[in-house]
């Protein structure tokens, strides 16, 4: 019997709501999972509750897509930098762009448009999961208590909004169309394609897609020759998979940049990338002690459940155990790895010993269930709350990272009229270029090698650490400015650069002075820029996230200066 008095239960129509919703049987207690399923989504919304800082892949993104409606073409050649740039500049995520234009400028939403998006894309990514999990014969209980596990691995995909929030819902919407495949349905291939065509132009991350169809496509046909022991068998379960591979590489060509975004796939997905901190093991992620205590929990888990798992039941595992590689291998791949853990695993463990002990459990103590439900609710809610998670920001000095944005730097900039190139750390250019292109270009941005050459990154990275003959970066490009945190080692030695510097200073055309200053940024000038000097250390700095996507930023007018500006 339920623990709830009959006047705290529902009406009947609430009942049958989630029963329908739920996917339970009459004999399940729906008030009971309901909380348990409402207590993972409060307890995730905490979690990511921190992470409203706004990426700043956003604003190349966007840069890009504005930079296309007022040219009338997407970019093949990079626009925005003034370093060596590669040939041509293939933007795999440009449509993410425009939707985070469309939804924050082109609405004139703003901040809200972006806060919106980005809890419509994890609302449905849950109810995907839940949807694979129920399929594949998960008890909601058990979803609910083991979804709690993966969280420190989960929550490096959910950044305010990243390109990768697409790739992970795609990923949850595939895993239920497989599920639908094994189901006798085929129908589920055409939507695939088209949902493969808006992959590839959101987020190269379709590979993944790929990945998991050609892992699909042979577990269904190793499934049938193991059951009927001939060749005929296995085509005629896979006939529909083998026949969408074809189309599907045709599709690749529906993208602004044509066939020529194969061979930047292939070089991006071999390149090395060990100065991206998303790019190292996972045990130099955030918090890496508990994160790698939980990672190794969930492989356990996930080799229990194989254990105690018959063979027909274990579809998907080999694909699970790649991305637990590819979890350890990089920071990045953890919620991937999460992702298809939590559709796949709450499923087995159901129906192993140690699962149907838990549910027994549960059901002796229902209302403990519940209350402990309750207050988990209330305290993650309570939490989210505290720390505002509905609300993008862009802090102007370092909050819960290691970034921050140049809001009244940019400002100064703005506000005395430059125009040149600003050489600019490898987290803020694409904010400049959005604030000030085409006046302004800069010397790097968070495109990587999307756009630079290899060797960009790396001397910037000297020039900012002050290591060997940094200065050098400034003859070697054409640099009017230079815009670097304060903390950068780089900044102790700007007073060398001067004239007026007791100590020789280095061999450059001309002396460069310190023109502006704030407790998080430090611009730098050549004497010709003939900038004022301002020193705005200990004064309150704005976060820039409702001016940052407002319509003043938009194409429509943007555009009549640039006519201007080319007359």
């Amino acid at each position: 019997m339920s623990a709830f008095c009959p006047t705290s239960l529902p009406t009947s129509s609430w009942k049958n709501f989630l029963h329908r919703n739920l996917r339970l049987g009459k004999s399940r207690d729906v008030i009971m999972a309901a909380w348990l399923l409402l207590a993972i989504a409060c307890g995730f919304l905490a979690y990511i509750a921190r992470m409203h800082e706004v990426t700043h892949d956003a604003f190349h993104e966007m840069s890009l897509f504005r930079e296309a409606l007022i040219d009338g073409e997407i970019h093949k050649q990079d626009v925005f930098a003034y370093t060596p740039t590669v040939n041509p500049s293939v933007h795999h995520e440009w449509a993410t762009g425009a939707v985070l234009y469309f939804v924050s400028v082109g609405t004139g939403l703003g901040v809200v448009g972006i806060s919106l998006l980005k809890f419509l894309l994890v609302a449905s990514l849950w109810l995907m999961l839940y949807r694979v999990a129920r399929m594949r014969g998960a008890h909601p209980a058990i979803f609910a208590l083991l979804s709690f596990v993966v969280f420190p691995v989960l929550w490096v995909g959910f950044a305010t909004v990243r390109a990768q929030n697409f790739t992970l819902l795609f990923i949850a919407i595939q895993l239920w169309m497989q599920e639908r495949d094994c189901r006798g349905h085929r129908l589920w291939v055409v939507g695939w394609l088209v949902m493969l065509v808006a992959w590839l132009n959101l987020h190269a991350g379709f590979v993944v897609g790929a990945g998991m169809i050609a892992f699909h496509t042979l577990e269904r046909f190793g499934t049938a020759w193991w059951c009927k022991r001939t060749w005929m068998a296995g085509l005629q379960a896979t006939w529909h998979l083998l026949l969408a591979a074809p189309v599907a590489v045709l599709v690749l060509r529906i993208n602004p940049y044509g066939w020529e975004y194969i061979p930047y796939l292939v070089r991006a997905i071999s390149m090395p990338r060990p100065l991206i901190r998303e790019w190292q093991p996972l045990w130099q992620t955030y918090m890496p002690v508990m994160t790698v205590i939980v990672f190794a929990g969930s492989v356990a888990l996930f080799a229990y459940a194989q254990r105690n798992t018959r063979l027909r039941r274990a579809r998907g595992a080999a694909f699970l155990a790649i991305c637990t590689y590819m979890a350890l291998k990089h920071i990045r791949h953890g919620s991937i790895y999460a992702v298809v853990w939590i559709a796949y695993v709450p499923a087995w463990i159901s129906h192993t010993r140690l699962g149907r002990n838990l549910i027994a459990m549960i059901d002796r103590d229902r209302s403990i269930a519940i209350r402990v439900s309750q207050g988990i609710v209330c305290a993650t809610l309570l939490f989210a709350t505290y720390h505002q998670f509905w609300m993008p920001t862009m802090p102007p000095r370092r909050l819960y990272s290691t970034a921050c944005y140049p809001i009244a730097a940019v400002e100064y900039l703005q506000e005395n009229n430059f125009s040149g190139n600003l050489l600019t750390p490898f987290h803020v250019g694409s904010y400049v270029s959005w604030e000030m292109y085409p006046d302004v270009k800069v010397s790097l941005d968070g495109r990587y090698e999307v756009a630079y050459q290899e060797q960009v990154l790396p001397e910037h990275n000297a020039f900012f650490g002050a290591e060997g003959d940094w200065w050098e970066f400034l003859e070697r490009y054409p640099t009017d400015a230079v815009l670097v945190h304060i903390q950068a080692p780089v900044v102790e030695k700007f007073g060398i650069l001067s004239d007026s510097a007791e100590t020789p200073h280095p061999p450059l055309k001309e002396a460069w002075r310190v023109v502006y200053r704030d407790d998080s940024f430090v611009i730098l000038a050549a004497d010709h820029c003939r900038l004022p000097t301002v020193d705005r250390t200990g004064d309150a700095l704005p976060d820039g996230a409702w001016e940052a996507f407002s319509r003043t930023h938009a194409h429509w007018n943007r555009r009549p200066n640039r006519v201007l500006a080319n007359h």
